[in-house]
């Protein structure tokens, strides 16, 4: 049994890292692309909106070394059951985009001119408000997610194809993230300046299905 928890242990570590390594604070083009189109009052707005998500990525960044540091030292001093072992594997599979997820969440639609750099925003805004998985249109976002565009323009997300409109459905806390998608100065603002004529709407939604990663992580 301790054999079995420590295997799990091991590769709970190494899902950590891995996840770790990608969880670093990121600079976002949309905000940046509309600050020239901002007033001085929704200026204040943004910085401290910017200020606030910058500080919960570098607590989920802490979060989640503590966390590996602990299953690390379990390993080492051979503590640790193996349904808490699995548990914590468990939600790593989910976070690295290996598990279908089920659950409550927000969906945002977006009907119009968007581009890959918007939505790779998109995406990390999500997270940051502590979406558990996210899905565009099909194509689960796993952590190491890239988005692109074809030379006719079509969005991709790991290199297949996602065409418009969109759905980008995301599973977790459903206030914390519709409060976080439109709340004033928030992305769905900042976005609405850059791409005229394009509508976005964020509704709450009991149930959401996001399928897992085509390709495994590797």
């Amino acid at each position: 049994m301790r054999s079995n928890a420590g295997v799990i242990a091991v590769t709970v570590v190494a899902l950590f890292l891995g996840v770790l390594a990608v969880t670093q604070i990121q600079a976002q083009e949309v905000y940046s692309r509309s600050l020239q189109l901002e007033t001085p009052a929704s200026l204040t707005t943004l910085i401290a909106n910017l200020s606030e998500r910058n500080n919960a990525i570098r607590e989920e960044s802490l979060d989640l070394r503590h966390r590996a540091d602990t299953a690390r030292d379990a390993i080492a001093n051979g503590r640790g059951s193996l349904v808490e072992a699995e548990r914590q594997l468990s939600q790593l599979k989910v976070f690295a985009g290996m598990s279908a997820v089920t659950g409550g969440g927000i969906t945002v639609r977006i009907d119009g001119s968007f581009d890959e750099r918007a939505l790779s925003d998109l995406v990390n805004e999500l997270r940051n408000a502590g979406a558990e998985a996210i899905a565009v249109n099909t194509a689960r976002v796993g952590p190491r997610s890239h988005f692109g565009a074809t030379p006719d323009r079509v969005l991709t997300v790991d290199a297949v194809a996602v065409r418009g409109p969109w759905q980008v459905r995301a599973v977790g806390s459903t206030e914390v993230m519709y409060i976080a998608m439109t709340r004033t100065g928030g992305i769905i603002g900042q976005f609405e300046l850059i791409y005229k004529g394009t509508r976005f709407n964020v509704s709450r939604d009991a149930a959401l299905e996001v399928p897992a990663l085509t390709t495994p992580l590797r």
